[in-house]
Order: structure tokens, then sequence, then C-alpha cells
């Protein structure tokens, strides 16, 4: 004779399996968010920080070189308030407009006295002093304050991850869309204030994180000035 199947303990088993299946998606949720956090640097909101936050300090620089062959060192720009950034010079995207929108905040601010632009190269196996220097001058960005900085491949691009959180990855040749379309970057911009400390991460092309690192930027050559 057939046995009758009881409801309650098939009522059972998919209440276990319903609740495996919540478990599994909330770890995955959890692994994702806990992912992004450590991968993706802070873009600071309208305030320019948040509750929480681990303050950050460049502790150390490598020697690099900028577009008149002149050595920089970015520990020697302690006491001004200071914008880093990635380019390269044959970038087909947004470098140049990341540079456009910088040189604006530059010349609104106008204050080459307190603020520092710097701008590094993420191909400096090809961006020579010279390719820096023919880049700024087709795009107008000739100034003193503004440094275009080159240096050891080797060594440089690892720098701009390990101390400021600023990185980009090779693109495979299936991903580029031109020959010269070679990294995948995001538009982001570090502020640094004079005391060298990190005060956060900003997309210049978003409007709200312009407006909150102008905002910051403002606050900090205030500070600076004091």
């Amino acid at each position: 004779m057939r046995k009758k199947s009881n409801p309650k303990k098939k009522l059972n088993k998919e209440k276990k399996i319903i609740g495996i299946f919540v478990i599994i998606a909330v770890t995955l949720v959890a692994g994702f968010i806990i992912l992004f956090q450590f991968s993706s640097p802070k873009i600071y909101g309208n305030k320019g920080g948040s509750s929480g936050e681990v303050s950050r300090y460049v502790s150390r620089d490598i020697p690099m070189t900028d577009s008149n062959g002149s050595t920089r060192r970015l520990m020697d720009l302690k006491g001004k308030v200071w914008l880093i950034s990635h380019v390269f010079t044959r970038c087909p995207g947004q470098c140049a407009g990341v540079c456009v929108v910088l040189d604006e905040i530059r010349k609104d601010v106008n204050d080459k006295e307190n603020l520092q632009f710097v701008s590094v190269t993420l191909d400096p196996n090809h961006d020579t002093p010279d390719h820096l220097k023919d880049f700024s001058n087709k795009h107008g960005f000739v100034t003193d304050d503004w440094w275009f900085l080159t240096g050891e491949s080797s060594e440089l691009n690892r720098y701009m991850m390990e101390v400021f959180s600023l990185s980009a990855q090779e693109k495979k040749e299936s991903e580029k869309v031109s020959e010269d379309d070679i990294f995948a970057h995001k538009p982001m911009v570090a502020l640094i204030n004079h005391e060298l400390k990190i005060e956060g991460w900003y997309n210049p092309f978003d409007k709200r994180s312009s407006e909150a690192l102008r905002e910051k930027l403002l606050f900090a050559l205030n500070e600076a000035k004091s």
C-alpha cells in the first residue's frame, strides 16, 4: 500500500530550503558590500566627510619628473592644499575632460600661493616630459601651480594605488575602442590638505561630488591660511 505523504514534513522541508537560500543570498550581498568598500575609494558627499572614517595621510613619496624635466617630490607640497589625479597623454576619453574641470576650479579659486594641481601619468613608458609638455600646451594647462608628472613605470602606478587609492587596469585588446584606448580608470580626484591629510576622493563629472569638492577645497584653503 502506498504511504501518504505527511504535509507537515513537506512544509518543514520547504521552509528549510527557503531558509538556506535566504542565508546564501544575505551572505553574497554582505560579501559584495565588503568587497566594494575595500576596493573603491570613498566618495564624500556634501559635507565632505563621514563619521567613522580613519584619517589617511601622505606619508611617503617617490621621485617624479615634471614636464620641464625637473625632479618633484610630493612631500614638498606640505603646507599647501593640492588636488591629485591620473592622466595619460594619448587618452581618447576622459583625461582631458578631467583636466578641463580642474582648470575651471583653478581659475575660479585663483590661489597659486596655497593651491597646487598634480596630474600623474598612467603611461610612464610613453609619457616623457616632452609628451607631458605637449599635452599641457595643447590644452592650455601651462602654469606654475600645475605639475604634470611621470616616473619609473615599475613603481609609479603602484605608488598611486597604495598611497592615494587611485588605480587603473590595462584593457584587453577586445575592450579597446582604439589603439590608444589603453587603460580603464575612474575619473577620480583626491584632495590633500596642508598637513598632507587625504580629505576625500571626488568625481568631477558628478554634480553632487563636484560641488562637495569645491566646498571642501575652500574649507581646506581657509584652514591652510589660518
